[in-house]
């Protein structure tokens, strides 16, 4: 049965919210009575995603009734929301803020207010197998959006299951936005395998996160590369949890030292360690180190997940993966919703690896244009984009994961704090993670093209991507 299908797990816990503790029957007909304003037929919708029961319950309710949401963070720029809204005419926007023209506000919640289109639905109605919407690059409200089906998320949901051994008696903690696509399978899985989600909107840096952790007894802990810098910084022996037998890293490529650190101290308070790796293309996750060859393998992403396989291509280098959770295909306006499936299970994913003797993946370089900052994705075609548009002046973009660099050139200089400002406000990244650089003149190729590969040296960061 599909995770969704919650009245499997019966009286079970599914979600725990401050002193409130909701059980998967409990949960069921919440999501039921979500979904039941949603409008009749199949249709899309918008869902800004806070960390809440009535926004999971909203995404729950949604999948168990043939509505294909997009998730997107609660805090998305109002400009890019409405950019979304102008762009796929959704039939329903579920949000923190008022309705557009052209939508009702029929549902007010605590936190979501439910707004829904008056006009008629456009006449394509999403493909019968369509079940879910995560933009492409995670922050950045991209109205390239990933195509993801029922049973691909499900299959995915059931890997990660199996190869972290989920038990219904874990119970994770909400540590990244649900909207995100490793923060949605964290609870995808544990909704899977009848185990519960701790929800907390604190920060690590908080005593009220370590307080609820300890309280409601969590067993595993899982971030971005970000996190476990915070965590390195804290000491293992500090967070004083007893309950915990597993940490989990994806997002982004985590230091050699930190993977090395993180291994050391899991083994010695008994812990298991799984770093990982994936793409929202495939529901979203492809590769795993397994906990006791971690050591061995440092630097690796690992071998695949159950039921993938990991290929390289002969010519390219590239990393191909295929697998029941690779996703339907991309839309780039509403009719793409009606397609089928254009990827037959079969994702190049843009990385070059290597792999070694005993068949584990090294990620070499990239061969797309994205670096992920704090665990979201960003396209770097869309910054340069937004900066040049902003500064009224020629801004390229390069760097690599949690350092992006702007390269402004000539004789108009591009301000490091301003740079960091219109990259926070509109994406909602962290402004330690921006950089800006000026030059003289850009290096360009022989065609006239920006040599990309000469600004990643000048970033310390060696190969293009």
């Amino acid at each position: 049965m599909p995770f969704w299908n919650l009245e499997q797990h019966g009286s079970r816990i599914a979600l725990v919210d401050g002193d409130q503790q909701l059980d998967f029957t409990t949960l069921a007909r919440l999501s039921d009575q979500q979904a039941a304003a949603l409008p009749a037929g199949r249709g899309m919708g918008l869902l800004c995603m806070p960390t809440s029961v009535e926004a999971i319950a909203l995404y729950l309710g949604a999948l168990r009734t043939g509505q294909v949401p997009l998730l997107l963070q609660p805090d998305i720029d109002p400009d890019l929301l409405a950019d979304l809204v102008e762009h796929y005419q959704p039939d329903w926007v579920a949000s923190t803020g008022e309705a557009a023209d052209g939508y009702q506000t029929v549902q007010r919640g605590t936190v979501l207010a439910l707004h829904v289109r008056q006009a008629a639905a456009p006449a394509i109605a999403p493909h019968p197998d369509l079940a879910l919407l995560l933009s492409t690059s995670g922050s950045t409200g991209s109205s390239k959006l990933v195509r993801l089906s029922g049973s691909g998320l499900d299959a995915n949901a059931e890997a990660i299951v199996a190869y972290l051994g989920l038990q219904p008696s874990d119970r994770a903690i909400t540590t990244l936005p649900l909207a995100y696509s490793f923060g949605m399978s964290i609870l995808n899985s544990h909704l899977a395998c009848g185990g519960s989600v701790v929800l907390s909107n604190d920060s690590l840096m908080t005593r009220e996160f370590w307080d609820a952790a300890r309280t409601h007894a969590i067993t595993s802990l899982s971030g971005v590369p970000a996190t476990f810098e915070i965590l390195r910084r804290m000491g293992l022996a500090r967070m004083q949890l007893p309950s915990l037998r597993m940490l989990t890293q994806a997002g982004g490529r985590l230091r050699d030292e930190l993977v090395q650190y993180f291994a050391t101290a899991s083994q010695e308070h008994g812990l298991a360690f799984y770093v990982m790796y994936g793409q929202t293309e495939a529901s979203p996750r492809i590769s795993y180190v397994p906990a006791d060859r971690l050591l061995d393998k440092i630097g690796s992403i690992g071998i695949p997940v159950p039921g993938g396989r990991m290929q390289v291509d002969a010519a390219s280098g590239e990393l191909v993966y295929s697998g029941p959770n690779v996703m339907m295909g991309y839309a780039v306006e509403r009719a793409d919703l009606g397609n089928g499936d254009d990827m037959h299970g079969v994702l190049r994913t843009g990385d070059l690896v290597r792999v070694d003797d005993e068949g584990f993946h090294y990620i070499i370089g990239r061969a797309k244009r994205f670096l992920k900052i704090s665990g979201n994705r960003v396209n770097l075609d869309e910054v340069e984009a937004m900066l040049s548009a902003a500064l009224g002046q020629q801004i390229v973009c390069s760097g690599g994961d949690d350092d992006l660099v702007a390269f402004s050139h000539g004789d108009a200089i591009a301000e490091q704090a301003q740079v960091r400002q219109l990259v926070q406000a509109r994406y909602k990244l962290f402004g330690g993670h921006v950089r800006a650089i000026h030059l003289d003149a850009l290096p360009l190729m022989a065609s006239g093209k920006v040599d990309y590969q000469s600004l990643r040296q000048m970033t310390g960061q060696g190969a293009a991507t």
